[in-house]
């Protein structure tokens, strides 16, 4: 056999720049921080609904989010009449404050036709969220799971709680990062005015 068969072949200096280029990249990559959901601070004042603002109507992403059994839903299932997405976590302390309230305004807001979804984001879902709302009472207040998060990562959110406002159509309409004062005397008023 030719002797210059068995030659091995020593990469280029371009090639092996390359190459190390390309590890570097990869391993910046996977060093740079992911954005993380983080609580507001507990020093800020939960922001009266009366003072929410409808903005321009915009396309609101149709994640998909699930209830204590499991079963899928999308956004689009609720469309028809005004909905309020609000997205929580046991480990927010915000969050945690105002569940008592949002909870009691559920009944009014429903019967008004306004739909009021809660959807906790917390990693290991019902295993977490179902004892933990026991222990606060709390264990009639039917909420959804995002345990993958998407919905505040598809409209680049990092905070909670946080609360969206959408119309008949599921278009955005507001939204709210931080917590709100769910049990102002003037609350389910404004949030009529603000979602018909």
């Amino acid at each position: 056999m030719p002797q210059h068969h068995l030659r091995r072949r020593v990469p280029s200096a371009k090639l092996r720049r390359r190459s190390i280029l390309l590890m570097a990249g990869t391993l910046m990559a996977g060093m740079m921080p992911r954005k993380r959901l983080h609580a507001q601070g507990a020093t800020a004042e939960p922001f009266p609904p009366s003072g929410l603002e409808r903005s321009p109507a915009q396309m609101m992403p149709d994640e998909l989010f699930t209830d204590a059994d499991g079963i899928e839903h999308r956004l689009a299932d609720f469309r028809g009449r005004p909905v309020i997405v609000h997205l929580w976590a046991t480990w927010c302390g915000p969050c945690v404050k105002e569940l008592p309230a949002l909870a009691a305004l559920k009944p009014p807001l429903e019967a008004s036709g306004i739909a009021l979804l809660p959807v906790a984001v917390d990693h290991r879902g019902v295993e977490v969220v179902k004892p933990f709302l026991e222990k606060l009472k709390l264990d009639t207040f039917d909420t959804f799971y995002d345990q993958r998060r998407a919905i505040p990562a598809s409209l680049e959110e990092e905070t909670l709680p946080f609360t969206l406002f959408l119309d008949r159509q599921g278009m955005l309409i507001c939204r709210h990062p931080g917590p709100l004062l769910w049990s102002a005397p003037d609350a389910l008023p404004s949030l009529l005015h603000l979602m018909t």
